[in-house]
Formats: structure tokens, C-alpha cells, sequence
């Protein structure tokens, strides 16, 4: 067994290291690939037909070092929350009330765990296609792999669950603010316009999704050897406690610690909805803050700057977690040196997930210092114009994965190429539309396998599952729902 262990360690390289290599390669990129520039609107949206030819700045071994360096400027509030959030669940394990509640889930679904992947997977879709969600992945994984676990499954079912639900949902996007509303807003369309193609996309592939992993789940369960990670099943069982025995029922403190827990989620989730581009006469959330700072004593006591709903981003969600766990050790009666100790030992466990975010984000840094972004761009808008539709959206999905891989950001994406990309559908034949749902569809399977998606780097670096072994197990399925959201994308913009 050991010697198969160091074999499985040897040929799976950690996820710092891939990334370091993808970053070294497009440093290499800006070595062959020509700078340009396009003009930008008043947004800093680039404007179509406007790209020049621009000075190239190649990247050398000094870049590379400082990339991720330069990536932790943008990245550094993810991280904190990250690791926050590894506080926030430390201080529940110490609680112990998640461990029965967990433990009560578990024996619920341990004959029927269909049904709990079903649910799992529809919700994380839901957390995806409202909110966006991508980054925070972690923290839900960290939350739903000791259910997983208990049920005699492996922690491939829980990442699977959390990067193909929540980048199924991404896929979707119904009213995701921060991919259709931000692309919508750049193509001068209103949000709504192709949402029923969305919610057909949402339904179809989270449907795939939940098959597909409850068919490895039976592999799995049928035999625990067929498992990639069952060399360190015994450890990850012991990384992920939960008793089955007895039938423990939850102190009242404990009671009043799930009610934090379930509330800090229920906060986080209404503070990231960006409510007003739903309805953007929905202002009760600002007009409550505001009213709130001109109230005499309560104004100067909560503070004037508070954040509103719908306007909350990771800085906002590293308060509320940490407001969290700080209530939560009130609950226990720890005196506030405990309390300091567990925030502190929950941050560490994590630092190492962190710390791929910055890496990740180094990649952007580089392509954006170097000045390829907008010459690849410019690539696609020489070249796809004159294709017939069909062909069209087939090959801006390519185009789109492609970019997406090396900007795996919703708001990014859509500002660098939106401006440019929906007039091109038009000229060929195509509405707006179609050019927004094709965007999202790559990003979305770009984010579920490509090694510069932080969800996916962080859920396997956690769990010690390789990057190669990530994709050589799931690729034939991503392309599968390639291409199935081709087929309905083409039968819902151009065929009809």
C-alpha cells in the first residue's frame, strides 16, 4: 500500500505547482504574442473596432516571482475570508454542534444518499446561478464533506458536488449579477432577455450533474477501491469525524450555535444578491443604511459607512464570519483568549487553500502586464465575423472557453470581451443573446475544469486530489455538457 501511495503522490503534482507552470507559460506567451490596446468607454469597457497595435512588454523570471505577489493585491479579501471561514468552522467543531446535527443528516440519508446529492447539488446550482458563486466554494465543501463521508463515500463526491453545482449554476446564470447582469449591461440589453434559454440550460445540466455523481457515488459505495483516493481513506475519515453511534440530541447551547451558523449563511447570501439589478426600484436596503446614519446616537454608534445588502463582497462576509465565531464562543462561555486560540488555529488549517487564490490570480497579472489580453481578443473579432451562425456559436464557445481559462472572472470576461463580441453576433446573424449565454456556458465549464479555476485548485489541494486525476476522471463529462449546452443554445437563438 505505501508504495502505491508514493507512486499516486509522485504522479500528482500539488496545485502550486501547475499553477506555476501555467503562469511560467504565459510569461513565455508575452515573449510571442504582439501587445495592443483597444480604446475603452467611460465603463472601461473596450469598444469594438478601436484595437492598435501597442508596444510589447515581455515578462521575464523577476515578473513571474512577483505575479502571485501582484495577484494577493486583488485577491488578498478572498483569502482572508477563506481563512476566516476555516475560524468559523473551528469554533463550530469545538461547539460540537455541527457534529450532531451532521451526524442526524447523515443517518437520515444513509440508505437514500441520492436524494441528499440531488438537494446538494441544486442548492450549490442555486447559490451559483443567484450570486456567483465561485471563490467561497471551499467553504461549503468544508461544511458538506463530513456528511459525504459518513455515508461511506469519498471526497471526490463533495468537491464533484460543490465545483460542477456551483459552476452549474454559473453556467446558467438566471440572474447572476455579476456575469448576465454586468454582460447584459454591456451589450444594451436588459438582463431578462434569454433568461427562459437560461433556466432550461440550469434545470438540463444540473439534472446531468446529479446523475453523474450519484453514478460514481454507487462506484464508490458498491466498491471503496474504485475510489482514486481510497490510498488515504483512513486519513481523510479521521479529517472528517462524525459519529454515527448513539443517538446524542444537541445541547441548548449548541441549539443557539446551529441558529448563528444557519444565519450567518442566510446574511451572507441576501448581502451578495445585488438586488437593485433585479429591480432597480428595490432600494430598501440602501434607503435603510441611509436612514440609519441620520438617526443621532444610533448613526454614530453603528457608523455611518455601513455596507447594504446587495453591495457586500468578501470584506463584508470576513466580518459577518468572524462577528460569527466571536458569538458563537460567547454562546459556550469561552473566555476571550480561547475564543483568539481557535480563530487563530482555524485561519492556519486553511492557509494553505488560501494561498492558491493569489497564485491563480498571478496568471491575470501577467497577461495583463504583458499586453496580450487585447491581441487575443482582437484574434477572435478578425476571425469570426464572417462565419455562418451555426458555426458561429460553436466556435465563440471555443473562443470563450479558451478565454475564460486564462480569466476565469464573470465580471472581468464579460468587461475585456462583452463590448466587442455581442456587435460581432450581430453581424453574423446572431442576437445578443446568444453571444451572453455562449459566454457563460464556457466560463462556467472553464471554472469546472481548467487548473486557473480557484474552485477547483482549492477544493482538490484541500482533499490531496490531483489536478491530472481531476481532469482525466471528469473531462469526457465536461464535454458532455459542452455539448449539450451547444444544442440548446443553437435550437434557442438561431434554429428558432
Amino acid at each position: 500500500m505505501s508504495k502505491d501511495v508514493t507512486k499516486k503522490e509522485k504522479k500528482a503534482p500539488s496545485a502550486y505547482v501547475v499553477i506555476f507552470l501555467i503562469t511560467v507559460v504565459v510569461a513565455v506567451l508575452t515573449w510571442i504574442i504582439p501587445g495592443g490596446v483597444y480604446e475603452l468607454d467611460e465603463a472601461g469597457n473596450a469598444i469594438a473596432g478601436t484595437y492598435a497595435g501597442a508596444e510589447s512588454n515581455p515578462q521575464g523570471i523577476w515578473d513571474i516571482g512577483m505575479a502571485p505577489i501582484n495577484g494577493m493585491n486583488g485577491a488578498i479579501a478572498i483569502s482572508l475570508s477563506i481563512m476566516l471561514f476555516g475560524s468559523f468552522l473551528q469554533m463550530m467543531d469545538e461547539s460540537g454542534a455541527i457534529k450532531i446535527y451532521l451526524s442526524n443528516i447523515a443517518k437520515k440519508f444513509q440508505t437514500n444518499y441520492h436524494v441528499l446529492i440531488w438537494v446538494l447539488v441544486f442548492i450549490m446550482g442555486v447559490m451559483g446561478t443567484t450570486e456567483g458563486c465561485y471563490e467561497e466554494g471551499i467553504i461549503y465543501m468544508l461544511m458538506f464533506m463530513p456528511i459525504i463521508m459518513a455515508l461511506g463515500l469519498d471526497t471526490v463526491v463533495t468537491v464533484m458536488i460543490i465545483v460542477f453545482g456551483t459552476q452549474g449554476g454559473c453556467l446558467a446564470s438566471i440572474i447572476n449579477p455579476f456575469a448576465v447582469g454586468v454582460a447584459s449591461g454591456i451589450a444594451g440589453i436588459s438582463p431578462g432577455e434569454g433568461m427562459l434559454t437560461r433556466i432550461n440550460l440550469f434545470v438540463v445540466v444540473l439534472s446531468l450533474i446529479s446523475i453523474y455523481i450519484c453514478r460514481y457515488a454507487d462506484k464508490v459505495k458498491a466498491d471503496p477501491t474504485k475510489s482514486s483516493q481510497y490510498y488515504r481513506r483512513e486519513e481523510d475519515i479521521k479529517k472528517y469525524p462524525i459519529e454515527m453511534d448513539g443517538d446524542k440530541k444537541p445541547t441548548k447551547e449548541q441549539k443557539y450555535s446551529i441558529i448563528v451558523f444557519i444565519m450567518v449563511f442566510v446574511i451572507l447570501i441576501i448581502g451578495c444578491i445585488l438586488w437593485t439589478s433585479l429591480n432597480e426600484n428595490f432600494t430598501f436596503f440602501q434607503d435603510f443604511v441611509t436612514w440609519i446614519g441620520t438617526v443621532p446616537v444610533l448613526g454614530t454608534v453603528l457608523g455611518r459607512n455601513i455596507t447594504p445588502f446587495g453591495d457586500r463582497y468578501f470584506g463584508e462576509i470576513s466580518l459577518l464570519v468572524l462577528v460569527g465565531t466571536f458569538i458563537v464562543g460567547m454562546i459556550h462561555r469561552l473566555d476571550m483568549g480561547k475564543i483568539i486560540d481557535i480563530v487563530v488555529q482555524g485561519a492556519a488549517s486553511v492557509v494553505p487553500t488560501a494561498l492558491v487564490v493569489p497564485m491563480a490570480r498571478g496568471i491575470q497579472v501577467l497577461m495583463s502586464d504583458g499586453g496580450i489580453t487585447s491581441t487575443i481578443l482582437h484574434f477572435g473579432e478578425s476571425t469570426l465575423s464572417s462565419l455562418p451562425p451555426v458555426v458561429f456559436v460553436l466556435v465563440c464557445m471555443v473562443f470563450y472557453f479558451a478565454f475564460a481559462s486564462l480569466m476565469p472572472s464573470s465580471t472581468g470576461l464579460a468587461a475585456a470581451t462583452m463590448s466587442i463580441m455581442a456587435p460581432l453576433a450581430v453581424f453574423a446573424g446572431v442576437h445578443e443573446t446568444v453571444m451572453i449565454n455562449i459566454y457563460l456556458v464556457a466560463l462556467g465549464l472553464a471554472k469546472m475544469i481548467m487548473p486557473t479555476s480557484i474552485v477547483v485548485m482549492t477544493c482538490t489541494q484541500a482533499n490531496h486530489i490531483g489536478y491530472g486525476q481531476w481532469v482525466k476522471s471528469n473531462w469526457k463529462f465536461v464535454g458532455l455538457l459542452a455539448a449539450v449546452c451547444y444544442v440548446i443554445i443553437v435550437a434557442a437563438g438561431v434554429i428558432f
